[in-house]
């Protein structure tokens, strides 16, 4: 009797193909799965940078903002005082007009309107600030301010510290109460004592018109200078800030587009803002009591978004995006503290 032929175990050639044709879905559908997470990712961690560096930018600028003004306990100038003195001898020179403790500068496209003494911060700033966007100037205290540790001997004597830590000559201060406040260049530092007397370019007079007490506090000040510039990274642009008249600005956030200014005046003395005008509309500054800054974020990468977008800023609704950058608006009012109540 003749046993029967064994099967051969294995896959026919049309069982093969189906299989293949299975594999080759199911990777389709890894790699679409996969890209499409990768894409997601990079979209996620593009947008945390740029909510970070506007974070950055709003936290900075706003703490200077605030400080803005300040000349003693009279900053907000409601008690019937003598206000400011400035013996300074260029008191209305870029970095030493405390009286001006905020000027706006409008970007034009071409230029800033207007063209105030404190232009002079940009016309000499490093990187060049590009004038499609705007700009301010505040001036700040630039330590905690300090109490008198007795009273000066008259108007033109040395004023007395506790300790003089944190002060240098050449640097410009504030001492005031709630009478009066004076701008002056120290020009004379002991370990209890500060000097500011006339000549050598510093002071116009050493006389503050009056001797300060232990009521009294005295603080160096700083001039600022906020505005946007390219980096040196291709296109890329960041917001920058110029503190006196140093060679290089302060990078301090990168992808910032652009920066648009506003200002709220108080035109009625009741210290709350009565409309937001430009720069080139505020007649006089001592009226401003807050700031409206709006800044427009984009990724330092080229092709972050799918598609060109379309988005609101500064008031003008549906701008389309030439490009394939992913852009966030970001807007903050700042209240101007030694202005207001």
């Amino acid at each position: 009797m003749t046993a029967p032929a064994s099967r051969q175990n294995g896959f026919s050639l049309i069982e093969m193909m189906i299989g293949m044709a299975l594999a080759l879905v199911l990777a389709a559908v890894i790699v679409t799965v996969f890209s499409r997470a990768s894409k997601t990712s990079s979209v996620t961690q593009t947008i945390n940078e740029i909510q970070e560096q506007a974070r950055v930018a709003v936290d900075m600028m706003q703490q200077d903002v605030r400080l803005a003004g300040y000349i003693g306990c009279n900053s907000n100038r409601l008690l019937d005082s003598g206000g400011l003195v400035n013996v300074i001898d260029t008191p209305t020179g870029y970095l030493n007009d405390i009286d001006q403790y905020v000027m706006g500068h409008e970007g034009t496209g071409v230029a800033f309107d207007p063209a105030p003494a404190a232009g002079a911060g940009l016309a000499t700033a490093a990187p060049a600030p590009l004038p499609d966007s705007d700009a301010i100037t505040v001036r700040i205290p630039a330590a905690e301010p300090v109490s008198l540790s007795g009273t000066m001997a008259n108007g033109t004597a040395a004023i007395p510290l506790f300790s003089t830590d944190g002060f240098a000559v050449g640097q410009r201060a504030i001492v005031g109460d709630c009478t009066q406040s004076t701008a002056f260049y120290v020009t004379g530092v002991d370990p209890d004592e500060l000097q500011h007397a006339d000549g050598a370019g510093l002071n116009a007079n050493a006389n503050f018109g009056r001797a300060y007490g232990p009521d009294a506090m005295v603080a160096p000040f700083t001039t600022l200078t906020y505005y946007i510039a390219e980096n040196g990274v291709g296109t890329n642009r960041s917001l920058y800030r110029r503190v006196g008249n140093a060679a290089l600005s302060e990078e301090i956030a990168e992808g910032v587009e652009e920066f648009q200014l506003q200002y709220g005046l108080d035109t009625d003395g009741d210290n709350f803002a009565d409309l937001f005008v430009t720069a080139d509309d505020v007649a006089d500054w001592t009226q401003v009591v807050s700031v409206r800054a709006s800044l427009l974020m984009r990724s330092k990468l080229e092709r972050a978004a799918q598609s060109p977008q379309v988005y609101d800023f500064n008031g003008v609704p549906d701008i389309a995006s030439a490009d394939d950058r992913l852009r966030r608006p970001f807007n903050v009012t700042i209240q101007l503290r030694n202005r207001t109540l």
